[in-house]
């Protein structure tokens, strides 16, 4: 036997006289359908739909009983298979049964209407409202019913009559003007609450209808909105949705203690709740909502966006009343609802975008300002960062994390596209030319900013939200690589420009008959290009950025001059003190970012090249003979080569 056999068999053994069930069912069903003509159309339907169910199962029903004992002693019987004829009729049986019941609350639902009916026509509304409760009651049992057709009408039967007797009831209870509260109608008011919170709504039996309270508590409020913005008069204009805000924070700002003093206390003890404030706020909230709803869709792009920028900043100015973290504003639902999301991201992202084409086409985008972090930035790119940080400013209120999302991508996408902008720039300047160096500037303060921007909190739960290993993880790469680049190009720039014009001095013989006063010169036109070339970056680069390009630089052209010129040629006594002097130019192009200690290297190598004769063959001698003498006369001489390397370079000498 399988579950559903065994279950049909043990709904049958409940029923311990079928003959006088069967009876029962049937008066049921007699009174049943003798009490539809006082229902409503759509309950007469499913009384219809019924009534075709239960005769046929009645029929079945009533052929069990006639086979009497054989039916009960097969069902006994547990041991024995049970056979598909049995079963159909213990189904039939069952179904009837269900069927019944059924009944009952149809029955319910004819006498409660028709109880409502007669009432709410002598407008008898306060004692509706137990019926109405039992209604609500039976309704929310239902929530799980797979009788689809009751259940619809049951819940629509009591929403209907929900709306009916709500509205009565805020009607005959009429406004409340906080300022005209006295001792005398407190008390009054405040038992109005009471009998309103017990008025639950539908679905939600037994729960305190905080909703329809409020809504009796601000119906004053909502009275006088209506009458200054929803009604053919000045105050009225869809193009200035800051006044009716501006009057909503002014309201919210002044009665929030007389809200507190007079209701906080019946909210708290008959409902429960924890933060009256909120829902006091909340209930401004939905006097906006009101107005959005009829003007949102009359709206041109411009005013749309006008009004998404006021609803923001009236959200954020509610912070000043509550914890913006608390508020589950209905004003911020109306904008990310599905088809106006899209079409506020869609102005936000053709805005952005414009703005960027047309600051790129300005005049005077490079236009230059001193800015934090030493920064010297053009016009065009604290326009472009103020769009993208006001994104995230604007947006920060929506507590939805993935609402929040869609404009982080957003802003994403405006770096993205402004650092394309500045890659097509750069190959477009001169390396000497301040543009260039401006958008050096730029995008290593922009990388500082996003530096920045990665640790706020807003930002870290995007990040957390998309699995992404840090906010603007991928911008931040790009422009890396992008700085990298462009301090590069420069080096190579500057580095191939000042070889290229010593290139003489490399060729040049070191045998001289004199020593100059001055420097060589074939080396004056590469010094002096290097020279100016590192005094216009110190002047405009980021102290970093100037860092690492003056040390490469440095680095490069010392190790050229070791490498290219010292072992690549023979000096008489002459030549090397000129080539000392030339090195002392050299070094001093950089000793104002750094000490001399820096070109230690080099300065070792001319120091000892440049050795007076005598010297050189005592130290030659010396390191032909006695290796130890020569690193003590190394050592005094401050010296900090290696024997080996000192006798290389002594060997380069012609004079001894």
């Amino acid at each position: 036997m399988n579950e559903e056999e065994a279950l049909y068999l043990d709904q049958l053994n409940d029923i311990s006289d079928i003959p006088a069930s069967l009876e029962h069912f049937h008066r049921e069903y007699e009174q049943a359908k003798a009490s539809l003509s006082g229902v409503s159309a759509d309950t007469a339907q499913v009384h219809r739909n019924l009534r075709v169910k239960l005769q046929r199962n009645i029929r079945e029903a009533r052929k069990c009983i006639q086979q009497g004992d054989t039916l009960v002693d097969e069902i006994k019987d547990i041991h024995k298979e049970p056979s598909q004829e049995l079963l159909g009729k213990v189904a039939a049986i069952d179904q009837f049964s269900r069927i019944a019941k059924y009944l009952d609350w149809i029955k319910f639902l004819n006498e409660a209407v028709e109880f409502l009916n007669k009432r709410q026509a002598k407008d008898a509304w306060r004692k509706c409202i137990p019926v109405y409760d039992e209604l609500n009651c039976y309704s929310s049992l239902m929530e799980d019913t797979a009788c689809t057709n009751l259940k619809r009408v049951m819940v629509g039967e009591c929403k209907k009559r929900y709306a009916i007797l709500s509205g009565r009831a805020l009607k005959s209870f009429g406004t409340v003007n906080w300022k005209t509260m006295t001792d005398e109608t407190t008390p009054t008011i405040i038992e109005n609450i009471k009998f309103l919170l017990k008025i639950s709504e539908p679905l939600h039996h037994g729960e305190a209808n905080i909703s329809l309270a409020l809504s009796y508590i601000f119906s004053n409020f909502e009275v006088q909105f209506k009458f200054h913005f929803m009604r053919k008069v000045k105050t009225n204009d869809i193009k200035k949705p800051e006044w009716y805000f501006t009057k909503l924070l002014l309201w919210i700002k002044e009665n929030k203690e007389k809200f507190m003093n007079n209701f906080g206390n019946i909210l708290q003890s008959e409902c429960g709740v924890d933060n009256a404030t909120v829902l006091y706020v909340e209930q401004f909230c939905k006097l906006a909502v009101l107005k959005l709803n009829m003007d949102v869709p009359k709206l041109d792009d411009g005013l749309f966006t006008h009004y998404i920028d006021e609803v923001l900043k009236f959200h954020k100015e509610l912070g000043d009343v509550v914890s913006l973290s608390h508020i589950k504003s209905p004003i911020l639902a109306v904008f990310t609802e599905d088809r106006l999301l899209k079409r506020w991201l869609q102005l936000e992202t053709l805005t952005a975008f414009d703005f960027i084409t047309k600051i790129w086409t300005d005049e005077k985008r490079f236009d230059a300002r001193e800015c934090e972090y030493h920064y010297r930035i053009p016009a065009m790119c604290s326009r472009v960062l103020t769009l993208v940080k006001s994104i995230g400013e604007r947006v920060k209120v929506i507590p939805s994390l993935a609402l929040n999302n869609c404009f982080y991508s957003l802003q994403c996408d405006i770096l993205r596209e402004f650092m394309v902008h500045l890659t097509g720039s750069l190959q477009q300047h001169s390396y000497k030319s301040e543009q260039f160096h401006l958008i050096v500037n730029t995008v290593a303060y922009v990388l500082e900013l996003l530096e920045q921007w990665s640790y706020e909190s807003h930002y870290v739960k995007i990040a957390k939200f998309e699995d992404d290993d840090a906010p603007f993880f991928k911008n931040m790469q790009g422009y890396t690589i992008l700085l990298q680049d462009a301090c590069l190009s420069l080096q190579t720039s500057i580095s191939g420009a000042s070889m290229s014009l010593m290139s003489p001095y490399f060729k040049q013989s070191w045998e001289l008959p004199n020593k100059l006063d001055s420097i060589s010169p074939a080396s004056s036109a590469g010094l002096m290009e290097l020279q100016q070339s590192v005094s216009l970056l110190s002047a405009t680069l980021p102290p970093e950025q100037f860092l690492g390009i003056w040390s490469a630089l440095a680095d490069l052209f010392q190790q050229e001059f070791i490498n290219k010129i010292i072992f690549k040629n023979r000096f008489n006594l002459a030549g090397a003190q000129q080539f000392k002097t030339d090195m002392q130019g050299f070094t001093g192009i950089f000793l104002d970012h750094c000490s001399p200690a820096y070109f230690s290297a080099l300065t070792q190598h001319i120091r000892v090249l440049s050795q007076p004769t005598e010297t050189v063959r005592l130290w030659q001698g010396e390191g032909l003979g006695n290796p130890d003498n020569l690193a003590e006369l190394l050592q005094e001489k401050d010296i900090s080569l290696s024997g080996e390397a000192v006798l290389a370079i002594l060997k380069l000498r012609t004079d001894v």
